[in-house]
């Protein structure tokens, strides 16, 4: 079980140090980045931070981690649960990302700007 333990701790390292990047997404755009680019980008941004967060794919990682772990004991289930809330909440702020993202995409788009990427 510890070997397991350990795996399982290295693993949630790596996901972590993956999604844990906080640079702002900036779209591509095919003009000029002035003051009125600015503007919008923050406003864009700002929009985008409405979008409420939920900690469904944490729940559900940690009730399947925990029905996973059951089989070998008290302790299975246990590390199953907090392994599998850990990847799911790692999912739920990728996902909640990626939306966010669409969000300013769309918005910088919808101000005029030729956003290509």
């Amino acid at each position: 079980m510890y070997s397991v333990a350990k795996i399982a701790g290295v693993s949630m390292l790596g996901l972590f140090a993956a999604g844990c990047s906080n640079t702002p997404y900036e779209p591509i755009v095919d003009g000029p980045r002035g003051a009125t680019y600015q503007n919008d980008l923050a406003q864009c941004r700002t929009l985008s931070t409405q979008k409420p967060k939920t900690h469904e794919g944490a729940t559900a990682g940690a009730v399947i981690g925990g029905l996973a772990g059951a089989e070998d004991d008290v302790e299975g289930v246990v590390a199953g649960a907090v392994i599998g809330g850990l990847i799911g909440s790692a999912a739920d702020k990728s996902e909640l990302t990626d939306e966010r993202d669409v969000i300013v995409f769309n918005c910088m788009r919808g101000r005029g700007h030729n956003v290509v990427g």
